[in-house]
């Protein structure tokens, strides 16, 4: 069980370690199989034979918390990335399947697992996660990463604000999103807000998410609570605090459907969790037009249950759900966001929840969000504050603008 006490630990180990190493509580594996034994886990971009490495970098063998000792584990990751495709591979993505999966087609009603981007971030393709509700407003809301639908999703107070000025007004969500520029005709909504992130260096992040509106004429109550390529054919509530934390003594089977993978979980090519509370440096994030690093906390890791099966998550897989069975029911357990060709991150789907302000949908009739209704505040220099409280309403941080509204 993953306890406040191991999440400290880890984050004394993360903080104590080199820089190209992740920490985690974990499944302890030997010869790439798993043991049963769970412990901290020390994720390498390369494992290399304990006699190359230098005195100063040799990772403890065991660690102990309240009293009780665990065994450490070291395995190879691969270099950690966010996953939306980039410019360069947007149209071959994942392009060397015979037959590519269906996902990346125009899905109407919408669901999760669809192709998806926006017009400010239009030469990056992710996914469209699921089908939420906005807590505040009950409307139904299609749910991503950050990195996918938000050209540049750091904190303004870690921007140069004499720099390049970027912002999220009157952003267009589309789906599918395989063309550059995008069709209009796809066009399902506007992005509503997200959860800024901070550069690495200047804090620890939890989410890298992000929520659209979506039209009425696009979702079906029946239909768009289904994940694309999935069988399972009922509402997915989130799971709970104690069910994330207890995932590597459950051992749910997992499910995830994604733009370039397709559905994933159901036959020889599984997916399991083989790590919690993990904490480590992403690559691949924009800050004003230069590549920077991102640092995470507290996410699930998931891989194949197989080893002859890689890439438990590609490029253009950003924002997918992945989904555990708790005795039958299925619950979205995380957001898809980053990983290698070893291993997927995930970010909880409780601190999506509580942080972005959704809900899970039962499929029942739900609000939809009038853009006409969007309005916007400023504020002089950078936040470090995701909304902003005036007159009784809150603003979500939007980004950089030359323009003046103050509160």
């Amino acid at each position: 069980m993953l306890t406040e006490s191991i999440k400290q630990k880890i984050q004394e180990l993360f903080d104590s370690t080199p820089d190209n190493v992740g920490v985690s509580f974990g499944k302890k594996r030997t010869n790439g199989e798993f043991t049963g034994e769970v412990g901290i886990t020390f994720s390498v971009e390369t494992k290399l034979p304990l006699e190359e490495v230098p005195a100063e970098e040799v990772l403890p063998s065991s660690v102990t918390i309240d009293g009780v000792e665990y065994v450490t584990d070291v395995v190879q990751s691969g270099k950690i990335m966010a996953l939306a495709c980039s410019p360069d591979t947007l149209n071959n993505c994942y392009g060397w399947q015979t037959t590519p999966p269906g996902n990346r087609g125009s899905i109407r009603p919408l669901k999760g697992g669809i192709s998806l981007t926006s017009f400010n971030n239009q030469d990056h393709v992710g996914t469209l996660g699921f089908i939420a509700v906005d807590v505040a407003t009950q409307a139904l809301v299609g749910i991503s990463n950050n990195h996918v639908l938000i050209k540049d999703g750091f904190y303004t107070a870690d921007r140069n604000l004499g720099g390049l000025i970027q912002n999220e007004l009157s952003d267009n969500a589309y789906q599918p999103g395989e063309t550059y520029p995008p069709n209009p005709a796809a066009k399902i909504g506007e992005v509503l807000r997200y959860i800024p992130l901070h550069v690495q260096g200047n804090g620890t992040n939890k989410l890298d998410v992000a929520m659209c509106s979506v039209a009425s004429g696009d979702i079906s109550n029946t239909e768009s609570i289904k994940q694309y390529g999935l069988s399972y054919t009922a509402a997915m509530p989130f799971a709970s605090t104690a069910e994330i934390n207890a995932l590597l003594s459950t051992n749910p089977s997992l499910y995830s459907s994604g733009r370039s993978t397709g559905a994933k979980g159901e036959g020889f090519c599984g997916l399991v969790v083989s790590q919690v509370g993990y904490t480590t440096v992403v690559g691949g994030y924009n800050l004003q037009g230069a590549q920077v690093n991102v640092t995470f906390s507290d996410c699930i890791v998931f891989t194949r249950s197989s080893a002859e099966c890689s890439w438990p998550i590609y490029p253009g897989d950003s924002g997918s759900a992945l989904i555990a069975s708790f005795s039958g029911t299925w619950k979205i357990i995380g957001v898809c966001f980053a990983g290698s060709e070893f291993e997927g991150v995930a970010c909880r789907i409780d601190e999506v929840a509580s942080q972005l302000g959704i809900q899970a949908w039962d499929g029942s009739a739900k609000n939809y969000v009038n853009l006409a209704t969007k309005a916007y505040k400023t504020i002089n220099g950078g936040s470090n504050n995701n909304t902003l409280s005036c007159s009784g309403s809150t603003y979500w941080q939007v980004g950089l603008t030359n323009t003046s509204s103050p509160c």
